[in-house]
């Protein structure tokens, strides 16, 4: 049995001639032409570059074997949250158990496919394990929180239609908001009141139609209207800015932030385009639609995914709390047989 483990040469040279920046571009690039979605060489590059910056700050090249490690160690105990986007500021230091995993798989996918095209001899992000997330619940609006965001934009103007239709659209169908915001004239059918989403603009990348009620039919055709977007224009994307340019899905997220701040009432939930999907699908479930349909409207490839809104929407915790509580149980039979309970 040998006692004395010899190096591999091959590994070593590849380690001393590894370019990180070099071999994060091939890399993007062959993925690229892979078909790969935009969503995920998005994810990709800033990953990457995340993880080359705190790299050029700690002396490493991206070769060594506790590089990843490392970099896991301070995303999970030193990195301030949210520190990258100036816009939110946080003093909540540590990232999430999910934010971590999602670095960690991104990792692992790139120094593989380094090892598989001989950029480098060891993946550092092999022996990395993924941490234990939480089981994470979600928050919905309540139907005054949704008509309070639903009165704030000015409708008189283009700007308040289109942000106005836009919340319609997502209560209506359910739909995420990368998908919403890449149609063009030629998904919508308003008279059969179906969204096409084509498999490049969906998550997932498999295509699938969308229902949509007759008020939202009639509000997309108002909007065309305004616009002069008509039904020949395939091509044209249906929510643009006040410059003629294409509206993004990031823009009108903060657009909603700014709404919810006006707002005449507080709204508690997390104001986002996704939680519009959360409570599209709970109020979906709530009025007797079939988990089943709402899988298929969602484009959720797996009936767990759907469950979880299954779980939520069958039960109303503080309704049955107050149903089953035994405090309320014994009061309530007091005051039967005593009658009213008066205090001093």
């Amino acid at each position: 049995m040998r006692k004395f483990e010899f190096k591999n040469r091959n590994s070593s040279e590849l380690g001393r001639n590894f370019n990180y920046d070099a071999t994060v571009e091939l890399f993007i690039d062959d993925k690229m032409l892979q078909k790969r979605s935009p969503d995920t060489i998005r994810t990709y590059r800033q990953t990457l570059s995340h993880f080359a910056k705190y790299c050029a700050t700690q002396g490493y090249n991206g070769n060594e074997g506790d590089c990843v490690r490392e970099y896991v160690r301070y995303l999970t105990f030193d990195k301030t949250k949210w520190d990258d986007h100036p816009t939110n500021v946080s003093e909540v230091v540590g990232v999430s158990a999910r934010t971590a995993n999602n670095a960690i798989r991104v990792l692992r996918v790139f120094y593989n496919w380094a090892i598989a095209k001989k950029h480098i001899g060891i993946n550092p992000a092999q022996d990395v394990g993924l941490q234990t997330e939480d089981i994470e619940t979600f928050e919905i609006f309540t139907d005054e929180e949704i008509e309070t965001l639903l009165a704030s934009p000015r409708r008189r103007t283009y700007t308040g239609l289109r942000d106005y239709v836009m919340m319609i659209l997502m209560t209506d169908t359910g739909m995420r908001i990368g998908e919403m915001s890449a149609l063009v004239r030629g998904d919508v059918d308003l008279i059969y009141r179906q969204i096409s989403l084509r498999a490049e603009i969906t998550k997932n990348r498999r295509a699938r139609i969308v229902p949509m009620s007759r008020s939202t039919a009639d509000l997309l055709r108002s909007l065309f209207d305004y616009t002069g977007v008509g039904d020949e224009d395939d091509a044209e994307f249906i929510f643009l800015t006040q410059y003629g340019e294409r509206y993004y899905g990031d823009t009108f997220a903060k657009m909603l932030k700014k709404y919810a701040n006006r707002a005449v009432s507080p709204i508690k939930a997390r104001v986002s385009p996704h939680t519009f999907r959360h409570y599209f699908a709970v109020k979906f479930l709530r009025n007797g639609g079939d988990p089943f349909a709402l899988m298929k409207i969602l484009g959720h490839t797996d009936i767990s995914m759907t469950q979880r809104y299954v779980q939520f929407a069958s039960a109303d915790i503080k309704e049955i709390h107050d149903k089953a509580s035994p405090v309320e149980a014994l009061i309530n039979s007091r005051q039967k047989r005593k009658g009213s309970v008066k205090f001093q």
